[in-house]
């Protein structure tokens, strides 16, 4: 059975939560990213901003996953091959990479992470251009997408031409066909492209009545703080000014995981008797956050013992990278997955969790079931 829910499309529906909670948790939360840059800007230390902010936030929004889909029976059931090929692969490439050549595997992890975090503001925007219900052409998304997509790249691209990019102190590697001048002069010219057609579009939806104003407004939050990021710092501590641009992705996923939980179970549709104490406003939101930090300390834990015993020979940062990029990386499959196919007009609120934030009412128990127009 697949559940669609549709109401009067006011401007206030087309929030996902209310505007509120939106601008709060999805949009506003950006101005952690300065605050971020301001310890970095003040000489604290790379391990107490990195920690910090994975036991704060990284890492209980890298667990919350886990909660909607590993301890989901219906999503268990509908994608076990999934979830029991990203469980295998997923470590074992970490393992394998780790082993062979690090340098390659935090390559792969920064590139992945980066397009994790615009792929999130793409799953959003699309999100409030279903909710307003009015169709929009293909190149209108094609720049919405492309300019998200890129935003984090012009002076990124330059400082990886010219190997100025590090994780810490590990130099982040491209292709060496791409190590010329014409790799970020032609980033920088599709940017700019991208840039002005993006705004040519946003005036004229204003003109014409129709902007879309949270996914305007995302939009052009994420192209600021994309595109300063790597400007923000430079050398061992350019991976900081990542970690800033991190927290506020964390926030965000938070802020849909919870959203999405707590619509869910007052639709009734999760299962798992543990994952609806979880789930809801008040005490439930507290045990949420409670239950992600906890494991988040849980597998800090084990890795510190692992390190300790040190049964590979490697160093500390290897052990770490070995057993949070297993995690992360499996996070980073499942919301690939998650945020591709949750606006469909074909997802079923039951088996795509992520489908409920396009499709349902802020109160559930209002809901009259009945089709939600589907965008071409």
């Amino acid at each position: 059975m697949s559940i669609a829910l549709t109401g009067s499309r006011s401007e206030r529906d087309v929030w996902i939560q209310s505007p509120g909670w939106d601008m709060g948790w999805l949009i506003a939360s950006a101005l952690v990213v300065p605050v971020v840059l301001l310890l970095v800007w003040k000489g604290v230390s790379s391990d107490v901003i990195n920690l910090g902010v994975t036991a704060l936030i990284g890492g209980p929004h890298l667990f919350s996953t886990y909660l909607a889909t590993y301890f989901d029976p219906k999503f268990r059931r509908e994608r076990r091959w999934m979830l029991v090929a990203a469980t295998i692969l997923v470590p074992a490439f970490v393992v394998f990479w780790t082993l062979v050549n690090f340098q390659i595997l935090l390559s792969v992890f920064i590139f992945a992470a980066s397009l994790h975090v615009l792929q999130q503001n793409a799953f959003l925007a699309d999100v409030y251009r279903r909710r307003q219900g009015l169709p929009e052409s293909f190149w209108s998304r094609l720049v919405d997408y492309g300019l998200l997509m890129i935003c984090i790249y012009p002076v990124a691209s330059y400082k990886l031409v010219n190997s100025q990019f590090m994780l810490g102190d590990v130099e982040i590697l491209i292709p060496p066909f791409l190590m010329v001048p014409a790799t970020y002069w032609l980033v920088w010219v599709s940017f700019s492209v991208l840039l002005v057609a993006w705004l040519v579009k946003t005036v004229r939806e204003q003109r014409q009545g129709i902007l879309n104003v949270p996914k305007t407004v995302l939009i052009g939050v994420t192209t600021v703080v994309g595109f300063c990021a790597p400007i923000a710092a430079s050398g061992t501590r350019l991976e900081l000014s990542f970690q800033a641009v991190n927290t506020w992705h964390s926030i965000q996923y938070l802020g849909i995981v919870w959203y999405v939980q707590k619509v869910r179970k007052d639709m009734g549709l999760i299962d798992s008797p543990f994952v609806r104490s979880l789930s809801g406003s008040g005490a439930p939101a507290f045990r949420f956050y409670g239950a992600v930090s906890l494991t988040t300390v849980v597998l800090f834990g084990v890795v510190v013992g692992i390190a300790k015993a040190d049964p590979l020979g490697i160093t500390f940062n290897q052990y770490y990278y070995m057993g949070v990029l297993s995690c992360l990386l499996i996070h980073y499959v499942l919301d690939a997955y998650l945020f591709a196919v949750s606006n469909r007009a074909d997802a079923a609120l039951e088996k795509v969790p992520f489908a409920v934030a396009s499709r349902a009412q802020r109160n559930a128990s209002k809901v009259v079931p009945e089709a939600v127009p589907a965008l071409p």
